[in-house]
C-alpha cells in the first residue's frame, strides 16, 4: 500500500475520532449533567476544560477536514466526485464537515463569552441582566454543541457510506 494514503487515512481518521467522539461526548453527557448539577458546579468546570476543549477540537477538526481533502483528491480526480455516489457522498460530508467545524467555532467563541463574563463578576453576585445573559449564552452553548454532535454524525455517516453508493 502507499505509504502516503496510509498516512492520510491517519491523519484523517484519527484526528476525526477525537473530533467526532470529543463533540458527541460533550452535547450527550457533559454538558446535560453538568448543567443537571447546577451552575455552582457547571461554571467552574467548564471555565476549566472549555479553553482545553477548545483548542484541541480546533485542532482535531482542521488536521481532519485538511487530511480529508487532500486524501479525496488524492485518490480520485475532482470530477470523479460529480459523476458517482462516492463523489457525491464525500462532497455532502465535506459539506457537514465544515459546518460542523463553523459551529464548533461559534461554540468556542460562546464559552469564551461565558468565561469573560464569569471574570467580570467574580466576587460579586451577578445582575438579573447578567444572569439573564449567562442563561441565554449557555442554552446557545447547548444548542451549538447538539448542532455540531449532529453535523459531525452526519459527516462521518455519509462518508463511511461513500464506499456503497
Amino acid at each position: 500500500m502507499d505509504a502516503e494514503l496510509v498516512v492520510l487515512r491517519l491523519l484523517h481518521i484519527i484526528p476525526g475520532v477525537v473530533w467526532v467522539g470529543g463533540a458527541i461526548f460533550l452535547a450527550v453527557i457533559l454538558e446535560p449533567n453538568l448543567r443537571a448539577l447546577g451552575p455552582a458546579v457547571q461554571g467552574p468546570v467548564m471555565r476549566k476544560l472549555a479553553p482545553v476543549l477548545v483548542r484541541y477540537m480546533s485542532i482535531a477538526s482542521f488536521i481532519t477536514i485538511a487530511a480529508g481533502i487532500v486524501l479525496a483528491f488524492r485518490v480520485r480526480s475532482p470530477s470523479f466526485w460529480f459523476d458517482t455516489g462516492w463523489g457525491y457522498a464525500i462532497l455532502i460530508g465535506l459539506i457537514v464537515s465544515i459546518l460542523g467545524a463553523a459551529t464548533g467555532g461559534m461554540t468556542g467563541a460562546a464559552a469564551k463569552k461565558m468565561e469573560n463574563m464569569a471574570v467580570a463578576m467574580e466576587g460579586r453576585p451577578p445582575t438579573p441582566e447578567e444572569m439573564a445573559e449567562m442563561k441565554e449564552t449557555s442554552e446557545k452553548l447547548a444548542r451549538l454543541g447538539r448542532m455540531t454532535a449532529v453535523l459531525v454524525t452526519i459527516g462521518v455517516g455519509t462518508m463511511a457510506a461513500a464506499r456503497f453508493v
